[in-house]
């Protein structure tokens, strides 16, 4: 998060917490400057902290998980503020899920020089719109990703060792042959293959609503975790994993869950981690 200011930007500069200024002459940020390599001084860079004085008000907008983060740390350096602060937070319903090695070519993978046909299309450019419900907070809607290259040389490895796998039904002899063939093509070949399962795989996105039951706290280290408590369980999630694995199974995909949420037990998430994925996925 950059500290900005009404005369400009400071790139490489992270807002580390806030006091009042002396004698209630506004407030002073401290930041840390991670220029010239300074982070790798581990033992003196939290203790050389740099500082500048607003003196009326100072604005937060480091996002959802940076402005909070900021201030549940100058609340632990006596900034007095509600005790809500990093409670009840949404991650707006959100799913992230994967058909893996369906019966069609997806083309989800991206490429360094895409093939002129067929390309890799931005990612949500069709939706299947589900929000015409009797209750507005069950509405929700299925949109459309794409893995970008990064990513995509690990993907297979990633999906096929992730637990809790819905295969389609009836999973006889036809379909395992089929899926054994398709996986091998896409190791043997690459996942660019044509007919691999790599490159039979969609990427669903799902927007919906949840009912505020994360919160964010900071570990000994001082680093942010969130904990979304039951929401994995919860029944509205459990309903949307079967629609979206009733749909992967209709195509004779494997449905496999949000992969990340899963190999993190399903709770706890460190949000610099599944912030810089799932944002690649969306």
């Amino acid at each position: 998060m950059n500290v900005q200011l009404m005369f400009g930007s400071f790139c490489e500069c992270e807002v580390r917490f806030i006091k009042k200024a002396p004698k209630g002459d506004g407030y002073i940020i401290f930041f840390a400057w991670h220029g010239s390599n300074r982070r790798a001084f581990r033992n003196t860079f939290e203790q050389s902290l740099m500082w500048v004085h607003a003196k009326r008000c100072v604005f937060l907008a480091a996002g959802a998980l940076g402005t909070t983060e900021i201030l549940l740390r100058s609340k632990q350096r006596g900034l007095p503020m509600s005790p809500a602060v990093g409670t009840k937070m949404s991650g707006n319903g959100d799913i992230l899920a994967f058909g893996y090695n369906t019966d069609y070519e997806v083309n989800s993978m991206a490429r360094t020089h895409p093939d002129s046909a067929p390309p890799v299309g931005p990612t949500i450019t069709g939706v299947i719109d589900c929000r015409d419900q009797g209750n507005p907070l069950e509405g929700f809607v299925i949109e459309e990703g794409a893995v970008p290259k990064a990513l995509v040389s690990g993907i297979q490895s990633l999906l096929e060792g992730m637990p809790g796998k819905v295969f389609p039904r009836p999973w006889d002899l036809t379909h395992r042959l089929r899926y054994l063939m398709s996986s091998l093509r896409s190791r043997v070949f690459g996942p660019y293959s044509s007919g691999g399962s790599v490159q039979r795989t969609q990427v669903y996105l799902i927007m919906s609503h949840d009912s505020n039951q994360a919160y964010l706290t900071l570990d000994e280290s001082g680093r942010p975790v969130m904990q979304f408590l039951g929401v994995g369980a919860s029944k509205r999630v459990a309903y949307l994993n079967e629609v979206l694995a009733k749909a992967t199974n209709g195509v004779g995909g494997t449905y496999i869950n949000n992969p990340f949420f899963a190999a993190l037990g399903e709770q706890e998430v460190r949000p610099v981690f599944a912030l810089t994925l799932l944002s690649c996925l969306t």
